[in-house]
């Protein structure tokens, strides 16, 4: 175990499948944590079955937030929303699944290599 921020944790491999405990400072007693995932699936997957409310103690007030306006985008390239016919839209489906890649992502290189078959790029 090690302390770190008011926190004590359980090291080991099965971090991820336990409930760690944590002491509450003010109360001094043990409350329960939020567990270490390894992947997102996996927390998705305990957040469908827990609620924020199954760890009271454990959260702590979040700080006024203030929003910016114009937020620029994360998103290096343009996003285009496109609409394809059912037709289509399976085709673009079959090609990703062929590559092992995300839907939107064979769409951009379908459209990509057709592009470059009419040499516009």
């Amino acid at each position: 175990m090690f302390r770190d921020s008011g926190q004590a944790r359980v090291t080991g491999y099965e971090m991820s499948f336990i409930q760690n405990l944590v002491w509450d400072d003010m109360k001094m007693k043990k409350i329960k944590t939020v567990p270490i995932f390894k992947s997102i699936e996996e927390e998705a997957e305990f957040w469908d079955t827990h609620s924020t409310e199954d760890f009271p103690g454990y959260w702590q007030e979040a700080p006024d937030v203030k929003f910016a306006k114009n937020l620029k985008s994360i998103y290096k390239s343009k996003i285009l929303p496109i609409r394809l016919d059912d037709k289509t839209k399976k085709a673009v489906e079959k090609v990703a699944r062929r590559k092992g890649v995300k839907i939107s992502d064979a769409a951009s290189i379908l459209i990509q290599e057709r592009l470059i078959q009419l040499k516009v790029v």
